[in-house]
């Protein structure tokens, strides 16, 4: 029987962080996937290794930017989503999220921070798992990632990073302060220094466009 593609469903929850100070103007998000294994009984199972999470606080006019979509619909691209449904999903679901957001700023509840949760379920059948799992068998023998020089990772310029409109370390998902310094690649994408430091001891090429930095190899 021939491969298919994953089946995705995404349902949109309101959560609320108790643990930071609340702010009028600050929103909560959080991407969480889970995987589920379908047999030819149609018996679900949940994949409990498979479950992706990301956390991070957005400025009120952050959340549901082109900016922020694009990263969202990127992670989905990342775990599986090939359906021409996406963008029409994630249409309804930063609509039903701005309607919550702008619900709950009319309450004025100040004592936690209004979260919205992205709750994707990742459908896959037994056999193109087990498929999947023999591919990656199979390519455990290639080669492994050559690290940056030395020389090379010193020599990338520090920058500050400025502005208002919130960005991340795509490596570590925090946030880059207006303000702080961070290392900035040849290809301009932006990190913080420790984050890329580590990552380029490991692969020479950029986590974001894959660009080649120089090797010993």
């Amino acid at each position: 029987m021939a491969r298919r593609e994953a089946r995705f469903t995404c349902r949109v929850k309101l959560d609320h962080d108790f643990t930071l100070i609340p702010h009028l103007s600050q929103a909560g998000y959080h991407l969480q996937i889970r995987k589920f294994l379908i047999d030819d009984n149609g018996n679900v199972q949940e994949d409990q290794e498979e479950e992706f999470q990301e956390k991070f606080f957005l400025l009120d006019f952050v959340f549901g930017s082109n900016r922020h979509r694009r990263h969202v619909a990127q992670r989905l691209r990342e775990a599986g989503w090939r359906q021409r449904s996406l963008e029409r999903i994630l249409d309804e679901a930063f609509s039903e999220a701005k309607l919550i957001l702008q619900r709950e700023k009319n309450r004025r509840d100040f004592r936690s921070i209004p979260t919205i949760r992205f709750c994707v379920n990742k459908f896959v059948r037994w056999e193109d798992e087990l498929e999947g799992m023999a591919l990656e068998l199979s390519l455990q023998e290639a080669p492994r990632p050559l690290p940056a020089t030395k020389e090379s990772i010193q020599a990338l310029k520090k920058v500050k990073v400025e502005g208002d409109i919130a960005q991340e370390c795509m490596i570590c998902m925090e946030q880059l302060s207006s303000g702080t310094e961070v290392t900035s690649m040849p290809c301009s994408h932006l990190f913080h220094g420790d984050c890329i430091q580590e990552w380029l001891n490991t692969s020479h090429k950029c986590p974001l466009c894959r660009f080649p930095m120089p090797t010993d190899g």
